[in-house]
């Protein structure tokens, strides 16, 4: 990890995101065979992945889901209750209504419509992700979506089919990797196809989202390494600052925190990560993910100099630990999602604030935005026109000039003619 001065003409070199190397071929050659070879490719996968053997099967019963939910921690469940409970909450909250314009010459209505189906990605393998399934079910649900199946690498775990269960999922295929992706993608005799896919991944799910994206499916992001952005000043707690980074750099090796504060405060901080990644299960992890993280000193005169770095960053997660937060954030215009005073700590939004935590990575908070129910609905525009004499002359005019004479007669018929 570096410590660097932060330089507000040229912040842009402090900032290198690791990048992975390509895996364009392997996921394509993985999506033809889906394509090809439905679930008998899907069944080869799980053996060559996965390690799966005789008798595995790509479905989940629906009474493994249920039973799984019972074979939890009693505070496992309570908790996935208590997060479900806060992000339904914010998700009916923000869901967008029709929005009526009655203009001068037509009335122009937007209509929210629910997606008819969508396909949730949760990862396995060294972290089942159970918190994902509420975050991309939940707003689904409230979007309206009738149908809402998952994919999880086998075998998926517990915690996810509880977490399934308790959104009313009852389709829960255990297909991991590139290939899930492309089985909600086409379809396959088991898997249905989906109208849009969501939910984090590795590398090669990020790349087969890529690929299958399309006419026919949608699909949220295209994420990346996890990412978190900490300014703190002189009033902030080097031992929170070191945990909250600590809790982004345990995802994975690829994964990176970024911290702007004072001299002093990066002393102290180095020295509260040494001592919380000691007894870490995930220790090695963090060790590697350290390589990507920088630390950045200032005196915090020049507060346009901090927001600079972060819109030039555009973090995925950013935190705001000072004594002027509210003038810092008015200067924010690229994050994924912003965590407000040094109690906001990015694992709350992770889990249980009722924020969501399917968020843009690798700068793509600079044209994107975190997953939300908006998400599973589209917008159809309604035109009810009132005064049509009034827009004839404009548009055969228009028709016309762009060499579309259809377009204007079918205008001027309007008037009769």
């Amino acid at each position: 990890m570096r410590t660097l001065p932060l330089s507000s003409s040229d912040p842009e070199p402090l900032f290198r995101r690791p990048k992975a190397p390509s895996c364009e071929e392997a996921v394509s050659e993985i999506i033809r065979k889906i394509k090809e070879k439905g679930d008998a490719a899907l069944v080869e996968y799980a053996k060559k992945f996965d390690g799966q053997k005789e008798g595995y099967k790509i479905r989940v019963p629906k009474d493994n889901i249920e039973k799984s939910a019972r074979k939890v921690p009693k505070e496992v469940l309570e908790a996935l209750r208590f997060a479900a409970k806060n992000i339904e909450e914010v998700s009916r909250k923000t869901k967008p209504n029709d929005r009526k314009v009655l203009a001068k010459f037509a009335n122009i209505t937007q209509k929210f419509v629910a997606l008819a189906s969508v396909g949730i990605y949760a990862p396995g393998g060294r972290a089942a992700y159970t918190s994902s399934v509420l975050m991309c079910a939940i707003p689904a649900r409230v979007a309206g979506v009738r149908r809402v199946v998952l994919c999880s690498p086998p075998p998926v775990s517990d915690a996810v089919l509880a977490a399934a269960y308790l959104t009313g999922i009852d389709e829960v295929y255990a297909v991991g990797g590139a290939q899930a992706i492309a089985a909600m993608a086409y379809g396959t005799e088991t898997v249905p196809k989906v109208d849009k896919i969501v939910g984090p991944g590795n590398q090669y799910v990020t790349e087969a989202k890529r690929q299958v994206r399309g006419n026919e499916t949608d699909i949220d992001m295209l994420a990346g390494p996890t990412e978190v952005f900490i300014v703190a000043d002189g009033s902030a707690k080097a031992n929170w600052i070191a945990a909250d980074m600590i809790a982004q750099l345990e995802h994975g090796v690829d994964s990176a925190a970024i911290v702007i504060t004072t001299n002093e405060m990066a002393g102290k901080t180095v020295e509260e990560l040494e001592k919380q990644v000691d007894d870490l299960p995930r220790k090695e992890i963090v060790m590697q993910s350290m390589k990507n993280s920088t630390i950045l000193t200032t005196d915090f005169a020049d507060f346009q100099a901090v927001a600079d770095a972060i819109n030039q960053y555009a973090p995925e997660h950013l935190e705001l630990q000072t004594k002027a937060n509210g003038k810092l954030l008015a200067l924010v215009r690229n994050a994924g999602a912003v965590f407000l005073g040094e109690r906001s700590c990015e694992a709350f939004g992770d889990y249980c604030a009722g924020s969501n935590h399917v968020l843009p990575t690798g700068g793509s908070s600079r044209f994107s935005s975190g997953l939300s129910v908006s998400d599973f609905m589209k917008c159809i525009e309604v035109v009810e026109v009132k005064d049509a004499k009034a827009l004839v002359k404009a548009s055969a005019a228009l028709g016309r000039i762009e060499g579309l004479e259809g377009h204007a007669r079918s205008a001027e018929r309007r008037l009769g003619k």
